[in-house]
């Protein structure tokens, strides 16, 4: 759903809007994804730690885990609400970025409907966590690649009939509402004892989760720097047109990674489950497994995207379009090193041990992205942008294997004694 989400909504807007339209559209979705993180990683420490929990038997521990996540969330989810309608009236959106027809006015109600947008994601999350830890996994994929399907839906939906990017914004919103409330009452139906509340909350299970949850947003917030960094960039410092080409090709050569994601959701789960019932020398043999064959397909992606990517750029955008074969095959390098450092880490996230990977990504990203704007200032062209993702992406593949080489060591020495 996701990839065919991504595919199909490039040539709709480009068709209905137009490059430059579509362009600030681009700009403003970008900010928002920032908000990813704004949980501060406990929905996803969450789903970890209630899936063990279930496992091994403990359905109250889980419940605990549940409502103090829950509580957590409604507390930030309103602050940052507040932040936004006191802080946006504040700035100026055109000083920063380049919105060509689009008024000030209507930018910040776009950011505003955007951002909620975000925010109720993270409500979807924490219901998915009830899902993954009731044995559930498929319907968590299934309820969030439908969410993401109808989203993109309503979204064409609104440019097809004459609706300006507000309108699309606000079916946005609507869509997330309404799937948020679906997942809640089906997780009811399957389990009525994992319910939302806060009677069995805890301020020091937060306090528990804190660690892992923060690594978890540092993971976020670097995944937010590289994918949605350099579209800011060029934001600042390029044109609409640039944006629109770089994220028309950044779509397309992520697809190998919404690929591997899909089998990174269907292996998280097991191994949590693996560990909290203390299969280790399954959890091992599931990690090389998952490694191994996602070396394979990055080969195989990277190989089949090189010789067509200008060829499907094209045919995908009716000519509007046009990706230098340089700057898509680095590109191309960037995210088939990203495919096999992600899939390395899911073995250690999905245990919660991922820690020093998280900051290791969150530092290296920040630093990546201030290289991405020096080199494209220098040297103008997306080629420059796209580089030091790539170096980025690399280093986490070396630093990732090493502390997958030592926690395999601390798993065989556990299956010794």
């Amino acid at each position: 759903m996701t990839v065919g989400i991504q595919l199909a909504l490039v040539p709709v807007l480009l068709h209905y809007w137009g490059a430059e339209r579509y362009g600030v559209w681009l700009l403003l979705s970008a900010i928002p994804t920032y908000l990813t993180f704004a949980d501060f990683g406990f929905t996803m420490a969450a789903k970890n730690v209630m899936t063990i929990k279930v496992a091994g038997g403990d359905r109250s521990g889980a419940l605990v885990t549940y409502q103090s996540i829950f509580m957590l969330l409604n507390a930030v989810v309103t602050g940052i609400l507040i932040v936004l309608l006191l802080g946006l009236p504040a700035i100026r959106i055109d000083a920063f970025f380049s919105l060509v027809s689009v008024t000030e006015a209507t930018a910040k109600i776009v950011l505003f409907l955007l951002a909620t947008n975000v925010l109720l994601t993270q409500y979807l999350l924490l219901l998915a966590s009830g899902l993954r830890c009731i044995g559930k996994p498929t319907e968590e994929v299934a309820w969030g690649a439908s969410a993401r399907l109808m989203e993109g839906v309503v979204t064409a939906a609104a440019a097809a009939f004459g609706g300006d990017i507000v309108a699309a914004a606000v079916a946005i919103v609507a869509n997330r509402l309404t799937f948020n409330l679906a997942t809640w009452a089906r997780l009811r139906v399957l389990e009525r004892w994992l319910v939302l509340g806060r009677q069995h909350a805890s301020l020091d299970e937060a306090r528990r989760l804190f660690h892992p949850s923060l690594s978890f947003m540092l993971v976020s917030i670097g995944q937010a720097l590289t994918i949605q960094g350099p579209v800011l960039i060029l934001g600042a410092i390029g044109t609409p047109v640039q944006v629109v080409i770089f994220s028309t090709a950044r779509t397309l050569a992520r697809l190998g990674t919404s690929a591997i994601n899909m089998i990174n959701f269907a292996f998280t789960p097991e191994y949590s489950r693996l560990f909290g019932i203390g299969k280790l020398q399954q959890f091992a043999k599931l990690a090389r497994l998952h490694l191994w064959a996602t070396l394979g397909l990055s080969v195989l992606y990277i190989a089949a995207l090189s010789l067509t990517g200008q060829w499907i750029i094209a045919l995908w955008t009716s000519g509007k379009v046009s990706v230098d074969q340089t700057f898509f095959v680095v590109l191309l390098l960037a995210v088939a090193a990203e495919m096999i450092w992600s899939a390395g880490l899911m073995p250690l996230a999905s245990i919660n041990r991922h820690v020093a990977l998280s900051r290791a990504f969150s530092g290296l990203s920040l630093v990546g992205l201030g290289f991405c704007y020096f080199a494209g200032q220098h040297y103008g062209s997306l080629v420059a942008i796209a580089a030091p993702l790539m170096g980025l992406h690399v280093l986490m593949v070396i630093i990732t294997g090493l502390q997958l080489l030592s926690f395999s060591r601390l798993i065989e020495l556990r299956v010794n004694e």
